[in-house]
């Protein structure tokens, strides 16, 4: 009883945003246990290991998921959840093959409850995104977020919008993105979620730097820090410093950003995070030294990060470090090569932002070295690509760029630029609320459905869809669900 009570108390903990204590609570319960109810002991040590992640202590996270699964039966069903989560915190800490292996194993043990242990679905969607697995990452977030909608199981539904807003921003879907960080804010706040609340600020935060809306970005900064920092939530300034320094070098304030972002860094070796894509924050400091004139601390950073690729074979990370090797080249023909493998790197993942990012690093070498016509093209390409995502400076940064090398505006070919199916600036005229009421009409649902479904009352979807259609200039479901699917949004 002490053991069950113990265990519930760690939950509330971790949520509430006191991780550090959570970790110790739920220890200490398991190790009481783990002689007479080693199915308890381990339930409660992979509970801890979602703690010690929060609290930015990866290496504590592996140790006690080993130690859970361990305890675990070979065919009981916390077998599962012990592999799951052993595999998010592996490929947390940068060992992403044993990761992967960990989470192929729990899928062909079983899934649990998609209701009972979405947190877990939650977890592993994560976990399959930071290894590049998007589409296998998304839909176990899709059936987490479905199932706790259709049973009013919001318990940590704040949780599971937020990381998959995560992974759509990642993706190049920013409205879509924009919706579910916004919802996952809102049920954070209404039940407390303290951890929840600043994980889904951050992540508005990052969206917003990208954006290049650099007041909400800080204001959500300071929010967090205000309202969440008191309780030592360990993986939020790890967080909050890497969306500060990506939101000043989208304005050009090098050496702001190469100040926050060396301070991600520290962060990042203290808390042994290995996996570069958990925030991708390396590329973005060496780029900011490389500006502010600092090449041999920049060259620094990228040996780094092209450690962490080689380490991990993630295709985004040795495209960032490509990228920046060919900032760095030292002839056209150096930078070309780098910029090539990096162009060929991006084709083995999706990430239409950084994909463009490349184009627009490529041309501006191009043009330093005297050669307009050839940067042309990849600035024409970068630019239509932030225009669709709404990436305001650094879109103005490619048209000022395209202007001097003597091209004008033209349509970005399909394909890895594309994002959001060509639809992010349509769909950026819905507000949040709008946006979740157009996914859940596209999926089929009626207006009471889509009601119960968003917890909202019928006569506000039907206010909602009259204005959707208004914006969208659509005449029916049938048309909002076409539109929706050409963006690959219904889920």
């Amino acid at each position: 009883m002490r053991a069950a009570i113990q265990g519930l108390l760690g939950r509330m903990y971790t949520w509430k945003g006191e991780t550090a204590q959570a970790y110790g609570l739920l220890v200490n319960a398991a190790e009481a246990v783990r002689d007479t109810d080693p199915t308890r002991a381990c339930l409660l040590l992979a509970e801890a290991t979602a703690a010690a992640r929060l609290d930015g202590h990866v290496p504590a996270a592996v140790r006690v998921a080993e130690e859970s699964l361990a305890l675990a039966s070979e065919s009981g069903p916390e077998r599962w959840y012990s592999l799951t989560l052993l595999g998010g915190a592996l490929v947390m800490a940068g060992r992403t093959a044993e990761g992967r292996a960990m989470l192929e194993s729990a899928d062909r043990h079983g899934a649990g409850d998609p209701v009972r242990d979405q947190q877990v679905y939650a977890i592993a969607g994560q976990a399959w995104s930071r290894v590049e697995e998007f589409t296998r990452g998304r839909a176990l977030l899709n059936t987490a977020v479905e199932s706790a909608r259709r049973h009013s199981a919001v318990g940590v539904l704040g949780f599971t919008l937020a990381v998959r807003g995560e992974l759509e921003t990642r993706i190049g879907q920013w409205a879509s993105a924009r919706g579910d960080l916004t919802e996952a804010l809102r049920w954070a706040e209404e039940l407390g979620q303290l951890t929840c609340v600043s994980y889904a600020l951050y992540c508005l935060a990052r969206l917003e730097a990208l954006r290049g809306d650099r007041v909400e970005c800080e204001e959500h900064v300071a929010r967090a820090r205000r309202e969440c920092g008191a309780y030592g939530i360990g993986c939020q300034e790890f967080h909050m410093t890497a969306v500060l320094g990506l939101s000043a070098l989208a304005y050009g304030d090098h050496e702001a950003a190469a100040d926050q972002l060396e301070q991600t860094l520290s962060l990042a070796v203290e808390q042994g995070i290995g996996n570069p894509e958990v925030v991708p924050f390396a590329a973005d400091l060496a780029e900011a030294h490389v500006r502010a004139g600092n090449a041999a601390r920049a060259g620094e950073v990228v040996v780094w990060l092209e450690e962490r690729a080689r380490e991990t074979g993630l295709a985004s990370a040795e495209a960032a470090a490509a990228r920046v090797r060919g900032l760095l080249a030292g002839t056209p023909e150096e930078a070309e090569a780098c910029f090539g493998a990096a162009l060929k790197a991006h084709g083995r993942t999706t990430g239409p932002f950084d994909w463009a990012r490349t184009l627009l690093c490529e041309a501006e070498v191009l043009r330093r070295h005297r050669r307009p016509a050839a940067a042309r093209a990849p600035l024409s390409s970068a630019l239509a690509c932030f225009e669709r995502l709404g990436a305001v400076p650094w879109a103005r940064r490619a048209a000022s760029e395209l202007a001097a090398a003597g091209g004008l505006p033209t349509t970005a070919p399909s394909g890895t630029g594309s994002g959001s199916g060509g639809m992010g600036g349509v769909l950026d005229q819905l507000t949040p609320q709008e946006f979740q009421v157009s996914r859940a009409i596209a999926r089929g649902l009626n207006n009471t459905e889509a009601a119960a479904s968003l917890f909202v009352s019928r006569k506000t979807v039907e206010a909602h869809l009259t204005r959707i259609y208004r914006k969208l200039k659509v005449r029916s479901r049938t048309d909002l669900t076409r539109l929706l699917t050409a963006a690959d949004l219904v889920d």
